[in-house]
């Protein structure tokens, strides 16, 4: 079950955003391949990352995750999160309710450090998103 729906987060994030007007979400596969190309990751690391495999960190990819972060449109410059963003991305797949639960978990404690803040955050809200995916809520 955690296969297919890590194979349905990723179809739709590669899906979705051309299924969508611009208005309701990110670009995230943009932001994705733009920050790929950016940091020079290698395809498997990429593909790790993408499909929410996290034993692939290094400063490396802590950084390549800060840029998808801002690009995405998740986080600014200053480290403070862009609530109504994150919110629109995870209700995608998860309510309302856990999508908040989510957004608080993930960006309310965070400790503001270059790279790392913004790929824990990135890491948090995948795997949070994808248990209450599970959870079927």
């Amino acid at each position: 079950m955690a296969r297919f729906v890590t194979l349905l987060l990723v179809v739709i994030l590669i899906a979705g955003p051309a299924l969508l007007p611009g208005c309701l979400g990110q670009d995230v596969i943009g932001a994705y391949l733009r920050c790929r190309n950016e940091f020079d990751i290698e395809a498997t690391v990429f593909d790790a990352v993408r499909a929410g495999d996290f034993s692939v960190r290094s400063p490396l990819v802590e950084c390549f995750g800060e840029c998808l972060v801002k690009r995405a449109g998740f986080m600014n410059d200053d480290f403070t999160f862009n609530r109504d963003t994150i919110m629109r991305f995870t209700n995608r797949f998860v309510s309302k309710e856990s999508s908040e639960e989510v957004f608080n978990r993930c960006t309310g404690n965070v400790v503001p450090t270059y790279c790392t803040t913004a790929f824990e955050v990135y890491q948090c809200i995948y795997e949070h998103v994808n248990q209450k995916w599970n959870e079927g809520k």
